[in-house]
């Protein structure tokens, strides 16, 4: 098995719900929103506290919004908010222009490259209940780590992104250029393929900070405590609204 496919499979292995899923989803409240093209995307938004930014929460292949269960009131902490949603075929986003539809003829119907509409439709979403461009942050794993890349080189207001787990190309979603805003990159080294990717990022995108995890793949590298509270450590200092340490 090739390094991506071995990538790609430990994404979709995150299918199964996470333990901390269902409390999170019990104060998040369950919404959804169209795309350009026709698909209806379903998510789970929690608002920010005023003047903090909004995370478009985009999960891996095979997977759901849930595996963002046991992070996203980490960031509510923090004061963010978060909108964590179903990509296309994935969860409980199955209705599309043609009907009801999976994720695992994406590669035949030429679907993939359309996905990062979902996002694009997600900041739409955000911004008609009043959370401006510059409040829009997108985090990202695995192939959901690409979109976000592409989301935010499309948004060009979006003050900083999280790739986790970015591979070289994940069904062909290449990773886009993410200059002009704050970057984190992580990856484990028992992921060569993301790994490697996120060195190769990390060398072109001026500013961006490479975060090492212990081992995992996308939300899997959250099992490492210290990974985690270094992730939000650097979220707490990019945020807008996040509160800061007191010295």
């Amino acid at each position: 098995m090739t390094s991506r496919c071995a990538a790609v499979s430990l994404a979709a292995a995150l299918c199964a719900a996470f333990p901390a899923a269902a409390r999170a989803a019990a104060t998040a409240k369950s919404v959804s929103f169209k795309t350009a093209d026709g698909w209806t995307i379903s998510a789970l938004y929690h608002p920010a506290r005023p003047g903090a930014e909004t995370a478009v929460l985009i999960h891996g292949l095979g997977s759901s919004n849930n595996e963002w269960g046991g992070f996203s009131p980490k960031l509510w902490r923090l004061g963010l908010g978060t909108l964590a949603i179903d990509l296309r075929g994935h969860g409980r986003s199955l209705s599309g222009p043609r009907g009801a539809e999976g994720w695992r003829d994406f590669d035949q119907t030429g679907e993939w490259p359309k996905t990062v509409r979902d996002l694009l439709a997600a900041a739409v979403y955000l911004r008609r209940r009043g959370v401006p461009a510059r409040r829009i942050v997108f985090i990202g794993a695995s192939i959901g780590a690409n979109l976000a890349s592409e989301a935010a080189a499309k948004l060009k207001d979006s003050p900083w992104v999280v790739l986790l787990s970015p591979g070289e190309d994940y069904h062909g979603i290449l990773p886009a250029g993410v200059s002009g805003r704050r970057v984190l990159l992580a990856a484990s080294p028992p992921d060569p393929y993301a790994y490697g990717t996120c060195l190769e990022m990390a060398g072109r995108t001026k500013g961006a900070v490479f975060l090492p995890a212990r081992d995992g793949h996308g939300v899997q590298m959250f099992r490492d405590a210290r990974f985690t509270r270094a992730l939000l450590a650097w979220i707490r200092g990019v945020s807008a609204g996040a509160p800061r340490r007191r010295p």
